[in-house]
């Protein structure tokens, strides 16, 4: 049988999926949202990711697997929605996600998912390199340490069970993992080549201890993985402003790399952002989604139908912020057709940001 971890807000449907698994034999972990099961699962190891795509916090199901799949190459991942489309789909094949489950869905069709699962090695790629990452505990002990962390620890020649971080770098070590929670920080590693790490960690809930990646000076440019941006919850990127409580974003447009764009920038400053070529398909996450209140709305996509669709999406949720993106079109008009902004393509990060701050 298999470690499981599952990741679901649906407090009933998360109960009875571990009630299943657990009678079918397998070793189940379960938590609401993805932080809580990042904490939950990261010294687990588990075989099997079982996540829900949307999420109460600000991240989502496949930024979950990547950060697991980061952590633990082998493992697989089936991901459960009821809101497939083109996007999503496109997207699980990137992530090399095992199985994408349609709710509603019968409990043996989880099953044979997860049997699957295991067997199917085919899809326990490389998604990039792996990262090492250390948990340790308020008093300096070393309770935990990635694949990718333990093979930098033997690389450096140092011992191959290290109890404590000061057993890895000099100086002191807790003052040092403190100030790694604002920046990355240089942390000496103790050697006789007198070795650089760059270092970067946060506090784990309830001050229990610290969550920490390690990098080898030459491989600085990992600092932007977005999956350690994900794992150490980094939400500023190429500027100091962040989306800080902020809802999910809907976004409808036409232009797929446009799309990913705004995901990336969107997800990198904070807040979740769900893609849509369909204005259907956006008022099913929005009616789905109650935090969502920002909607980027195409205009050369929505053409001569824009109030239309603003009445929809009004419809759906009266106090939406709706920011009409494009590059042609009279902006005049737009606000008369109800849009709070009109973002000009090519946008800036900051001039995406203040159209989305200036309804909060």
């Amino acid at each position: 049988m298999a470690t499981v971890l599952i990741v679901e807000d649906e407090d009933l449907l998360r109960e009875t999926l571990s009630r299943y698994l657990t009678y079918e034999g397998h070793d189940v972990i379960a938590a609401a949202a993805g932080y809580e099961a990042m904490e939950a699962g990261f010294d687990a190891e588990p075989d099997v990711l079982i996540a829900d795509w949307m999420l109460k916090d600000h991240i989502h199901g496949l930024h979950v697997s990547e950060v697991f799949r980061a952590l633990s190459p082998e493992m697989s991942t089936i991901l459960i929605t009821g809101f497939p489309s083109r996007d999503l789909l496109e997207e699980c094949d990137r992530c090399c996600v095992s199985r994408l489950l349609e709710k509603p869905f019968d409990l043996k069709d989880l099953q044979a998912a997860v049997d699957a699962a295991l067997a199917d090695a085919s899809l326990r790629e490389d998604l990039g390199p792996p990262i090492a990452a250390i948990a340790v505990s308020s008093e300096g002990r070393l309770e935990f340490s990635s694949s990718r962390a333990a093979e930098l620890i033997r690389e450096a020649g140092l011992p191959s069970e290290p109890v404590s971080l000061e057993d890895l770098i000099e100086g002191e070590a807790l003052s040092l993992l403190a100030r790694s929670e604002d920046d990355w920080v240089e942390a000496r590693v103790r050697n006789a080549r007198e070795d650089v790490w760059l270092m970067r960690a946060r506090r784990r809930p309830g001050q229990v201890g610290w969550l920490a990646v390690l990098c080898p000076l030459e491989e600085e440019q990992r600092r932007s993985d977005p999956r350690v941006r994900i794992l150490l919850d980094i939400r500023s990127g190429i500027t100091n402003r962040t989306l800080d409580d902020h809802g999910p974003v809907i976004v409808v447009e036409c232009d797929g790399v446009v799309r990913r764009l705004l995901v990336s920038q969107i997800e990198r400053v904070g807040a979740i952002c769900y893609p849509n070529d369909d204005l259907q398909s956006a008022l099913r996450l929005l009616a789905a989604e109650p935090r969502a209140r920002t909607v980027l709305v195409d205009f050369a996509l929505a053409g001569s139908d824009m109030a239309s669709w603003i009445s929809q999406i009004r419809a759906v949720r009266p106090n939406a912020s709706i920011i009409g993106t494009g590059g042609i079109g009279s902006e005049a008009d737009l606000l008369s057709q109800g849009v709070s902004a009109v973002l000009r393509k090519p946008w800036r990060l900051n001039a995406l940001l203040d159209a989305i701050e200036q309804e909060r």
